[in-house]
C-alpha cells in the first residue's frame, strides 16, 4: 500500500508525462499520504488494489441492485431488523475500503460504536450514578445516509471526483420497495424528507456503512460535545443510540436536540425518546448504570433458567416445552449470550460457564 513519490515522479517521466501532471498528481498523492490514506488515483487503479479486473469492479459499480441479498433477522426486543448483505466479490471491495481507507479516519471521542477498544460497556461507564440520563435514538439510521452524503466524504478525504463517485456507489444501494413495508406510515413521511424515493442508501450488511456513518455523525458529535461541556454534562454515542447524563437541570432539552439532530440530516426515534432519574432503573445502550455497570438482571435470570432447564431436563426436551424446536445452533446461540455476560461482568459469568459446559449436548 506504500506510495513512493520518487519512484513514481521517476516513472511518469519515462512516460512522458508534462511537468504539470505530475505537480498536480503528486500534490494529490502527498495529501493522501499526510492523512495516512492509500494513494488511489482512479476506479481502474482501485482494481489493482481490489485484485478485481478493472471491467468486473465497473460491472459491480454500475450494476449494485444484483450484488446484494435481502432478508429479515429477529430483533432480541422483538419484532423484525431488515438486512441488506453483500455478495463475496462487493463484499471483498468494501473490505478494503473499510480497512485501508475509512478505518484511518479519525472519529470524535465521544462515539463508543464501532471503534477498536470500546464498546456498549465503555460508553455505558460515562454515565455512572448519575441523577438523571436522557436517552434518544435516530430514525433508520443507516437507512438515512445517502450516496450524495457518502460521496462528500470521500471527495472530502481528498480523492479524485469520479473516484469518489464509485467509492460511494460502491458503499450504497438502493433498497428494494419490500424493505420499507416495516415503516410505519409516519416514519416513512419522516424518512422521505431525508431520502427520495430510488435514492441509493447505507445498506445494513456492508462493512463500510459502521465505519462511514461514524465518520457522517463526526460533526454532530462535535456540536454535542461542545454543548455538553457547555451544561457540564456527559454525552456519549454508540452507533444511533445518543445519551446524555448529569443533573437533571442541566439536560439538555428535547427541542434543541432535535433541532440540531435536523439540521445534521436526521430525525428523532421518537419510540426511544426517554428522561430516566436516580431511583428508576437507569439503562445505556442495554446494560444498567445506577450502580456500577450490569447486564440487567432480567437477561442474567434468563440464562440462568435456559441452563438449568438443560441440565436437569435434557436440550431437546427443554426446546421443546418452551417451543423453541425451530430454534438453531441453540448451542452455540445459548454460549454467545454468557459470552455477553462475560464481556460485561465476568465474575457473573462464571457459574454460567462451568454449568454450561455440563450440559448434555444432542450429537
Amino acid at each position: 500500500m506504500s506510495f513512493n513519490v520518487e519512484e513514481y515522479i521517476h516513472k511518469a517521466e519515462s512516460c512522458g508525462r508534462t511537468s504539470e501532471f505530475i505537480a498536480k498528481t503528486v500534490e494529490y498523492a502527498e495529501n493522501l499520504i499526510g492523512k495516512g490514506l492509500p494513494v488511489i488515483f482512479s476506479t481502474n487503479h482501485l482494481s489493482e488494489y481490489v485484485g478485481i479486473p478493472y471491467g468486473d469492479l465497473k460491472y459491480i459499480i454500475n450494476n449494485r441492485d444484483k450484488f446484494y441479498k435481502f432478508y429479515e433477522i429477529k430483533k432480541r426486543t422483538g419484532g423484525l431488523r431488515q438486512i441488506v448483505v453483500p455478495h463475496l466479490n462487493l463484499r471483498m471491495v468494501q473490505q478494503f475500503i473499510n480497512l485501508e481507507i475509512l478505518q484511518k479516519v479519525p472519529i470524535n471521542r465521544n462515539a463508543h460504536g464501532f471503534i477498536n477498544k470500546k464498546s456498549i460497556r465503555t460508553n455505558a461507564v460515562q454515565h455512572i450514578d448519575k441523577e438523571a440520563i436522557l436517552n434518544l435514538d435516530l430514525l433508520k439510521f443507516f437507512d438515512s445516509i445517502s450516496e450524495r452524503r457518502v460521496y462528500g466524504i470521500f471527495k472530502s478525504l481528498g480523492y479524485t471526483n469520479n473516484l469518489s463517485i464509485d467509492l460511494a456507489k460502491l458503499s450504497t444501494v438502493v433498497l428494494p420497495n419490500d424493505y420499507y413495508n416495516k415503516f410505519s406510515e409516519c416514519q416513512l413521511k419522516l424518512y422521505r424528507e431525508l431520502v427520495p424515493e430510488n435514492t441509493a442508501v447505507m445498506p445494513q450488511g456492508a462493512s463500510t456503512s459502521p465505519a462511514l456513518s461514524n465518520i457522517i455523525l463526526r460533526r454532530l458529535d462535535h456540536r454535542f460535545d461542545k454543548l455538553s461541556q457547555k451544561l457540564n454534562v456527559s454525552y456519549t454515542r454508540y452507533a444511533d443510540d445518543i445519551t446524555f447524563s448529569g443533573n437533571f437541570n442541566a439536560l439538555p432539552s428535547i427541542k434543541l436536540l432535535k433541532h440540531i439532530i435536523k439540521t445534521e440530516g436526521f430525525f428523532i426515534n421518537w419510540d426511544k425518546v426517554g428522561i430516566y432519574k436516580k431511583g428508576r432503573r437507569q439503562i445505556v445502550t442495554g446494560l444498567t448504570v445506577s450502580n456500577g455497570v450490569h447486564v440487567h438482571r432480567n437477561f442474567k435470570k434468563e440464562i440462568k433458567k435456559h441452563i438449568y432447564c438443560c441440565r436437569v431436563f435434557g436440550v431437546q426436551e427443554h426446546l421443546k416445552y418452551c417451543k423453541l424446536d425451530d430454534k438453531g445452533l441453540y448451542k452455540e446461540w445459548l454460549l454467545g449470550k454468557i459470552y455477553y455476560i462475560n464481556s460485561i461482568e465476568p465474575k457473573a459469568a462464571e457459574k454460567f460457564l462451568q454449568d454450561f459446559f455440563t450440559i448434555e449436548w444432542p450429537i
